[in-house]
This record gives C-alpha cells, structure tokens and sequence, in this order.
C-alpha cells in the first residue's frame, strides 16, 4: 500500500470521540487581520461544537461495521448533521458565513477530536505499523508531561542521522538519536516529537535517476518509510498534531531527501532543519517558495551551507537562518537556537503566491493549487519541466498564472484571495478568462474532512482550467512573398 492509499484512510481513524475543547482559531493571514468577525465568540463556539459534533458522527458512521451498527450510526449522523445545519442556517440569516474567513477559521479550528493518550507522557516509546503483508515500519513517539488531547500541539518530524559518515545506509535507532538531539531541552515542554526508523540499507539522500529500472520504487520506499507512520494511522490519529506547527528535522544521511520531501508535500509543514547539509544540485527548488530553512554549519559543510543558502534565497530571499555549531555532530548544542527559530515559524496554507516546480511525476500539488496532466519530467528538457506560478491579487480580483509544461490544473479559492462575491479574472500566460462561482459548504466541508484533515484547508470554490494552446504562427509562403 502506497502513502497516498494510507492517506485515504486517515478520515476513518482520526475522529475519534470527545468532548470538544474551546475554540482557538488560529490568526489569519496578515492580509485579512484586519477583517471583523461577524459573529460573536459566543456563536462561533456554538457553531464548532456542533461541527465536531457532526465530524464525530460522520466518522463512526464511516467505521461502523454491521448493520444495527451502521443503523444507529446513521440516526446520530442525521441528528447531528442536522443540528449543525439548523444553527448554520440560523446565523446565514444575516451574515454569509462562507464570505468570512475569520469566522470560518474559528468555526473550523481544532475540529478533530482525539482520545486520551495510551503511551506515558514526558518519555520516548518506540511503536510499529503493520504497513502491508509483508512490511511495517517502527517509529517513536514522545508526548510531552502536560500534554493534553483537546489542544493542538507543535510537533518535530525527525530524521535520524547516519552512526558514522562513511556508513551511508546504517541508522541511529529511533529513541537514541532522539537523546542526542533533543533529551532535556525546552521544545519536550511544548513539542511532540516523531522519530521515524529507517530500514537498514536505504540510502536516503541519494536523488532517483527515473530512467532507471527501480529508482520510481526505491524513491516511493523512501517516502513510505517516512509519512506512512506520520500521516498514516499512527502519529496524526492518536495525537493532537498543531497542522500549522509540523517542522521536519533531518540528520546526516536525510537533509537531502527532507529538502526533497518538503519540496513534494511543502503545504504540510512549517519549516526543515537541516543538520548536516549537503549540495542538492539536482533539486528543483521552485516549490519551497516561502519555506523557512534552518541549517547548521560546520567546517566540513560549509561550501554547501553557502551554495544552498544562495539557491534558496533566489527563490526566498531571508528565509534561510544559518547556525554555526559549537559542538559535534549532531549538535545538541543548537538546541535552544532551534528552539527560538520555531517560536517564529508558522505554515500559511493560503500564500498570495504559489509556485509549484514538480521533483516526482505524482506530487504536483501545493497550497491552493494542484497541477493536473503535465508533462512527464523524465522525458522534459531542463529548461521545459513543468511549473507552475500563480499570483492572487485580491484588490484587483484577479489571478496571474504563468504555467509551462501543464495541461490543466485546479485552483481551489476562498475570500482570502478573491473576492468571491464578485466575478474574478484569471490569466493564464496573457489569455484572461473572467469567472463567477458559488461557495460551497459541503465541498468545503469533505475537502477538511475527509481530503485533508486539516481545519486549515479552507477553501469553499473550486476552478478548474485548462491552459491555452500556443498556437504557431504560420510561415509566409515563399511563392506569395514573390508574387
């Protein structure tokens, strides 16, 4: 089973009942702060409460099994479904609920409900997944002393680092990489922390060459070792993971491949620590516009701390922050400058500006857009890979796409970069079209829920588009220009 079929079945496993918590929306883009709520905090919470609610619902109807299980569980999903839309319909009476961002966001924050832990907290636990028939994956999982399951919570996704440099393919277990980088530091107040375990004998940072027979499948293994027991039915399930908040940290042997990762699946996390990093030429890194990047620099990498910071800051300028080491590999010394950068980070899933510059054939989506049919990279020139650039400009109701290589692809918009209540133009490569779409609460509601799950994917339009065809000039006829 690949990551994606594991990230289908995340809706079923993560609604798990209990009381909901109070609402703590997260701060909107600075765009839209200055934007009034239309409702009070009171109605809001009123609203959330019935929208977990009705989550909870909709996510033991999806799990029932058998039919007095199935029945009753579609009488709660009805009973729910129907107070949520009553209390809704309530307040639309007098506000367009879907035009608010900021009442949408505190409608939808922390909608997913998590059970108590089952592990102690304020110490590592090493856990397995049965990933298919014949694979699983072991990880480890540490929750801190005061953790509790109705408040969303930073979270570290680590990479652990090579035992030696000159053993490319051979780990640091799990629970020991993660006392040599973090044991008794200020993030375990405040942090949960994922170590991923890595099979023996894959390589990680190596970039796959596609034209070569198993490089597709290593590459997948790679990932799958990585987000299957992340984002599958382990960490994000069982834990109470801040969507806003989730930072990869990567040792010797995996700062090239969480570079890579990052580039792949940027709208998922918040910023990459990088701490030993390494010259990823290869890399097209269009897709990490925005992504803060902390590295650590030694003697030894220093020529490629200086190269990646200047690739990365033509994409972003000041987003790289450099720490200089004051102890050895794997500096539990820069702890606290880690820390103090990680206060200052936070993903913004609604960009103004979104490039997407593909490094594998099937990850083609960032933020608000998602390429569809593209050209395949393998069989592109460098200078004709597809990419993708959009500008939202919302005083203008407007959005500029520049796309190369690209057949169609899917915007999917809210108040935040349009206004939606007026006709918007979109202009693909100098040809504009002029568009008006309705909002949709139902779209948007599956899109968090079961898409996603992630209460900051709020989006209730979807635009879907082709990209013009270029079409030739014709060559003068060499007979007319006689005549």
């Amino acid at each position: 089973m690949s990551i994606l079929a594991l990230l289908a079945l995340l809706p079923a496993v993560l609604l798990l009942p209990q009381d909901p918590p109070a609402p703590a929306p997260a701060p909107a883009p600075a765009a839209t702060q200055a934007k009034p709520s239309l409702l009070t905090p009171a109605e809001q919470a009123g609203l959330r409460a019935k929208l977990v609610e009705f989550f909870e619902a909709m996510a033991a109807y999806d799990m029932a099994d058998g039919i007095k299980d199935r029945e009753r569980a579609t009488k709660k999903k009805e009973t729910a479904k129907d107070k949520f839309q009553t209390e809704w319909e309530k307040h639309s009476k007098k506000h367009n609920l879907l035009a608010s961002m900021p009442d949408l966001r505190a409608i939808f924050d922390n909608c997913f409900t998590i059970k108590p832990p089952t592990v102690s907290l304020g110490t590592v636990h090493k856990q397995t997944l049965k990933y298919d028939e014949t694979t699983s994956f072991d990880y480890t999982i540490y929750l801190p002393k005061n953790y509790k399951a109705d408040k969303p919570w930073r979270t570290m996704l680590v990479l652990p680092g090579t035992v030696a440099p000159d053993q490319a393919a051979k780990w640091v277990e799990g629970r020991e990489y993660w006392k040599q980088i973090w044991d008794k530091q200020a993030a375990l107040a405040d942090t949960i922390f994922h170590v991923c375990h890595l099979p023996e004998g894959l390589e990680m940072d190596p970039a796959p060459d596609f034209s070569r027979d198993g490089q597709e499948a290593e590459e997948r293994r790679r990932i799958d070792a990585v987000l299957a027991t992340f984002l599958g039915q382990t960490v994000v399930s069982n834990a109470n993971v801040d969507r806003a908040r989730v930072f990869v940290d990567c040792g010797r042997g995996t700062s090239a491949f969480g570079l890579r990762l990052v580039s792949m699946f940027p709208d998922r996390f918040a910023g990459v620590v990088l701490r030993h990093p390494m010259a990823v030429e290869e890399l097209r890194l269009g897709s990490l516009l925005g992504m803060p990047v902390l590295m650590i620099k030694t003697a030894a990498t220093a020529a490629a701390v200086d190269a990646l910071k200047s690739r990365l800051e033509a994409v972003t300028p000041d987003s790289v922050t450099v720490i200089e080491a004051t102890d050895e590999y794997p500096h539990l010394a820069a702890a606290p400058g880690i820390e103090a950068w990680l206060q200052k980070q936070r993903r913004n899933m609604c960009p103004t500006r979104v490039v997407i510059e593909p490094n594998h054939d099937l990850y083609r989506k960032a933020y608000w857009v998602r390429i569809g049919t593209m050209e395949p990279l393998l069989t592109s020139p460098a200078d004709e890979k597809a990419r993708i650039e959009v500008q939202a400009d919302r005083a203008n109701n407007r959005i500029v796409v520049s796309a190369r290589g690209v057949e169609n692809f899917t915007l999917l918009l809210n108040d935040d970069l349009v206004d939606l209540d007026k006709p918007f133009t979109v202009v693909i490569n100098d040809k504009a079209v002029t568009e008006k779409r309705t909002r949709d609460r139902n779209g948007l509601q599956e899109r968090v829920r079961r898409e996603r799950v992630d209460w900051d994917f709020l989006f209730p339009v979807v635009f879907d588009t082709t990209v013009p065809k270029v079409v030739p000039e014709k060559t003068p006829d060499k007979t007319d220009e006689k005549k």
